[in-house]
């Protein structure tokens, strides 16, 4: 596991101090070589002592380990301007590869059996999850799901409040800390629905009202400033899911008849 994954993944885990210095290593990786412990500290207002904690937290020995680990990833991961395709390409195969190492295949099949099991299915998601969250409503749709995609913060927790133990909820939240996200699915769980929780964040609130949590790749932290898509794990994730329903003939049914229906 590279470094710049591990802050990723141990990110919610930090002191503020601590996302402090995460954030600004995120943003500034190809550059961090350069930089001492003393210019770090004032860039970040967080004391030398508190670097170095935040060093072995990330299961690092000093705070030039950490630099040295940087640095080989900075080598590994800028491309030059005329090599941006190659750029772009590696970025996505490389969340497709660590979303896939964090996917536990036993989960995903317990995942499938809740919806199919589910008696009304809803999707929560705000900003690009709630795109995220529509896409996969209209899939589930096209396989004759009773499903709704819910994107307003008022409309979760006004839905979270009258739902039952037959009802499956999604809450997607790449941070696991979105407090909309976070409040529905606390007021779903303590209703008995079932809830599943996307995430990139093991140790996030999120964590703490879903019945079952998946764990996809945080690719918000890549890039921040280049215009790539934070919602590529996610919909990863969702693709399989959706190929393996498929795989039952009846809803495999269900979904060409959609289709027909569209192309007539």
């Amino acid at each position: 596991m590279d470094i710049v994954y591990q802050i990723k993944q141990k990110y919610s885990t930090f002191s503020q101090k601590e996302k402090d210095i995460a954030n600004y290593i995120l943003e500034h990786k190809e550059n961090i070589e350069n930089i001492s412990i003393t210019n770090l500290s004032k860039a970040t207002g967080a004391s030398t002592s508190t670097i170095t904690r935040f060093s072995k937290k990330i299961n690092c020995e000093s705070f030039v380990q950490m630099k040295i680990k940087l640095n080989t990833y900075s080598i590994n991961t800028t491309y030059k301007e005329d090599e941006l395709f190659s750029a772009v390409y590696n970025y996505y195969t490389e969340v497709i590869e660590k979303t896939n190492t964090l996917i536990n295949k036993k989960l995903i099949l317990k995942i499938v059996y809740e919806i199919k099991r589910a008696k009304k299915i809803y999707i929560y998601g705000v900003g690009s999850s709630g795109l995220t969250a529509q896409e996969f409503m209209h899939r589930l749709l096209r396989m004759g799901f009773n499903v709704s995609c819910i994107t307003d913060s008022h409309m979760m927790i006004i839905n979270s409040s009258i739902l039952s133990k037959d009802d499956l909820v999604i809450g997607i939240s790449i941070s696991g800390e979105t407090k909309e996200i976070v409040d529905s699915l606390r007021v779903s769980q303590k209703n008995n629905a079932y809830t599943i929780g996307v995430t990139s964040f093991s140790n996030s609130s999120l964590s703490k009202y879903s019945n079952d949590l998946i764990l996809i790749c945080a690719s918000d932290f890549i890039h921040k400033q280049d215009f790539i898509n934070t919602q590529f794990s996610t919909m990863y994730l969702f693709d399989l899911i959706s190929t393996i329903l498929l795989t039952d003939e009846e809803l495999k049914y269900k979904m060409q008849l959609t289709i027909k229906a569209i192309l007539k």
